[in-house]
């Protein structure tokens, strides 16, 4: 009988040590000059991250979500909020990131202490590392503010692990633009850069990543995007291939094809291009000009 009460103290201390989400990623109080923190930090776990986001979370589902947590800082000159995303791997954060930023994306290099993607503002700081994505976020960009920003971004990064950022770019060909690189790993994502059908057109079924980045065309001309998924063995690429022929948006017009091609135009006018070869789906969109079905 004596037991009782031991054990509901350790499942009391152990739902006290999940409540607490990855608090101890945060800087502490008094750490940073006059920022303390505001309350308790607030942690979101599965759909409760409907709660913070608004319309917006269903992404995160796609890519891979764990748990979030956020708190907020407040000093004299105002507030900042840190906020810090875990998801299931380093790929799904970076995949969240890449979206976010859009084209102020940077490349993985050690930046004030951020072996990872980062992406600086007056008044926002946003990067991935490790399977983290973290977004701290000022109410004003006056220079003290600005400079809180930096501290305590250097503070939230010597608190991360410090793993290799992936590089997905490595597994497109080179000259891809600057800020354009992408990772797909749903229709969400998907639908960001074009859309094809419904549902998961790729078959991507939430375990496979694709990779797309635009490339340079001709002076006046918008750029092409590239899209490459490689799949399990060659049956299950041949698979995804018919699938997504058989998939398409009704505003999507099959142009011509073979078993291993086909060419398309699509809702805005532009041509684009499918092919499976061994393992590897590629996909190129947005071309000026109907290209011969074999081409690659």
């Amino acid at each position: 009988m004596r037991r009782l009460p031991i054990v509901c103290l350790i499942l009391a201390l152990a739902a006290r040590a999940f409540a607490s989400g990855d608090i101890s990623l945060f800087p502490s109080a008094g750490s940073l000059g006059g920022w303390n923190p505001e309350g308790p930090a607030r942690v979101f776990t599965g759909s409760g991250l409907y709660g913070h986001i608004d319309g917006g979370a269903e992404i995160f589902f796609e890519f891979g979500f764990e748990e979030l947590t956020v708190q907020r800082y407040t000093s004299g000159r105002g507030s900042i909020d840190v906020e810090i995303y875990r998801m299931s791997d380093p790929t799904a954060a970076l995949g969240i990131y890449l979206l976010r930023c859009g084209n102020r994306c940077e490349e993985p290099a050690t930046h004030r202490g951020f072996p990872t993607y980062t992406s600086w503002g007056r008044t926002q700081f946003m990067a991935a590392q490790d399977r983290f994505l973290v977004i701290i976020t000022a109410d004003t960009g006056d220079r003290q503010t600005t400079a809180a920003l930096s501290a305590f971004a250097s503070d939230v990064a010597r608190r991360l692990p410090q793993s290799q950022a992936p590089n997905p770019g490595d597994r497109l060909p080179p000259g891809w633009v600057a800020g354009s690189l992408r990772v797909i790993r749903g229709p969400l994502a998907l639908q960001a850069i074009i859309t094809l059908g419904e549902g998961d057109v790729l078959q991507l079924r939430g375990t496979l990543t694709a990779v797309a980045a635009d490339y340079p065309t001709a002076p006046g001309q918008a750029a092409c995007t590239l899209i490459l998924v490689d799949y399990p063995d060659k049956g299950a690429a041949n698979s995804a291939f018919a699938h997504l022929r058989g998939s398409f948006d009704p505003e999507i017009k099959f142009l011509a094809g073979d078993k291993g091609s086909f060419v398309f135009r699509d809702y805005a006018g532009k041509f684009g291009w499918v092919g499976a070869m061994d393992r590897r789906l590629t996909l190129r969109l947005n071309l000026q000009s109907e290209p011969a079905p074999k081409a690659q």
